[in-house]
């Protein structure tokens, strides 16, 4: 019944660009191939990462063999090697990250921290896959595509490179943000402990943004799992994989217990405004609107701004999709927003679609096997859209992203009040400019309840 990464993306390009998944699977049969300096250390590494997320994504990407190709990147001051019939040209110009289509850059590439490299290569993926795809891709970028370090990340760029002590940080959801989060984590020079908690399996769908996984990780524990594969990268961190949901975690420390720093890597609206309610004093959010978006969040309490019920409040769209899942599956709605697949509810799923089988259900999240069967064919919502996966760079420009402003807000707490609340996108140059101090919610479902903020207050007092 599991969706491959192949299928993922497939489905994904077919809802953006209205044609049948057959068609989107055959646009995605690119080759891009991919130019860089192997002897300098800045080019390979940015090559690298771009390589890795357009691997994840079209059916070849690498350094040119000879072969045909749709489209090549050129990174840093080099010529094109291939006759591909679209270049995609990113390098420094100036002080600046550059990406365009009209001609080399010309500046060497200057010394810049392995953080910024990854949210660069996003960029370059994303310039490389519109690039390929032609006219047809309905998103448009405006030429060139700038990021301007020093007005993203402060003119201080080399307090990136201090020890980061995270203390006792929990992190939920290591699924396509939360790999983000770690494998750009892996940069700074980070101490403490931190848990890693996650009740689902490593599934092949999520492989086309899971950059961290492999086939050879395909149903294993996803907490387990991705602190044995980050644990060479982090020799001052301690790792600690909880198998379970953060309520879980939390409940097993008993009820003394604070949970003092949060991270938030899960992958639903709301599973992250239960996470509020687990009293967090500080929370540190990313999440992706589909391909298109992704959004940054922070909150420390007690606070009069945004928390994460605020800023992803219940939505008709959200009832109505919940709605149709719970039908779907001949569940109830209660059933759908408990969060994962039980033993029971298995059995009750597998009654009406007799093509599953329990072992293949148990501990995934509803959305997710709603999405699976979306694709398979065996069921369309009602609105006739499916649920769409973001491309590999998306889910990890959020994850990115994430990471830095964690680390940054960690360093030096001074920098915990640059903003709270950021959308960007992956397709356009990022507006530091829409930075913002975003208030609370009046009518949230949780900072709005008068015995919520009394817990706060108690909990957390300033």
């Amino acid at each position: 019944m599991k969706l491959t990464h192949l299928q993922e993306n497939a489905k994904t390009l077919a809802v953006l660009l209205g044609v049948d998944e057959d068609d989107a699977a055959r646009r995605l049969k690119l080759r891009i191939a991919v130019s860089f300096d192997p002897h300098m250390a800045v080019s390979r590494e940015l090559g690298e990462h771009v390589i890795a997320m357009l691997s994840r994504t079209v059916e070849y990407a690498g350094a040119p063999d000879g072969g045909p190709f749709s489209a090549e990147v050129v990174l840093g001051p080099r010529a094109p090697a291939t006759s591909a019939p679209v270049k995609v040209y990113a390098g420094q110009h100036g002080l600046d990250f550059v990406i365009r289509d009209a001609e080399p850059l010309t500046d060497n590439f200057a010394k810049t921290h392995s953080a910024m490299l990854v949210v660069a290569s996003c960029y370059v993926a994303a310039a490389a896959v519109r690039a390929a795809l032609g006219p047809i891709f309905p998103i448009k970028s405006p030429a060139p595509l700038v990021l301007r370090w020093a007005d993203l990340f402060g003119d201080d760029l080399q307090a990136l490179s201090d020890p980061v002590d995270i203390g006792e940080t929990y992190l939920a959801g290591v699924g396509a943000v939360g790999n983000g989060f770690l494998y750009t984590l892996r940069y700074f020079d980070v101490h403490g402990t931190l848990f890693v908690t996650d009740p689902k399996k490593v599934t092949l769908g999520g492989l086309n943004r899971c950059l961290l996984f492999g086939t050879q990780d395909v149903d294993q524990r996803k907490a387990t799992r991705i602190c044995q594969i980050a644990k060479p990268h982090f020799p001052g961190l301690r790792l600690v994989p909880i198998d379970a949901t953060l309520a879980d975690a939390r409940r097993a420390r008993g009820k003394k217990f604070l949970l003092e720093r949060l991270v938030v890597g899960v992958d639903s609206r709301r599973a992250r405004r239960s996470l509020q309610t687990e009293l967090p004093r500080e929370v540190f959010d990313a999440s992706t609107t589909d391909v298109r978006e992704i959004v940054l969040h922070f909150n420390r309490q007690p606070t009069t701004l945004a928390c994460l019920s605020c800023v992803y409040p219940e939505t008709e769209r959200e009832r109505h999709h919940e709605q149709n899942i719970a039908e779907a599956l001949g569940l109830t709605v209660d059933q759908v927003r408990s969060g994962y697949i039980t033993k029971s509810v298995a059995l009750e799923i597998c009654h009406k679609h007799t093509g599953c089988k329990p072992e293949d259900l148990i501990g995934r999240a509803f959305d997710t096997v709603y999405k699976e069967l979306c694709g398979l064919g065996l069921l369309q919502d009602s609105e006739g859209r499916q649920v769409l996966a973001p491309f590999s760079f998306v889910s990890v420009l959020a994850g990115a992203y994430l990471a830095i402003e964690f680390a940054i807000r960690l360093a030096d707490k001074n920098q915990q009040h640059r903003f709270n609340y950021w959308r960007a996108s992956p397709w356009h140059s990022p507006n530091p400019q829409l930075y913002q101090r975003r208030s609370r919610n009046p009518e949230c479902e949780f900072c709005s309840k008068p015995y919520f903020r009394r817990a706060i207050e108690e909990t957390w007092h300033p």
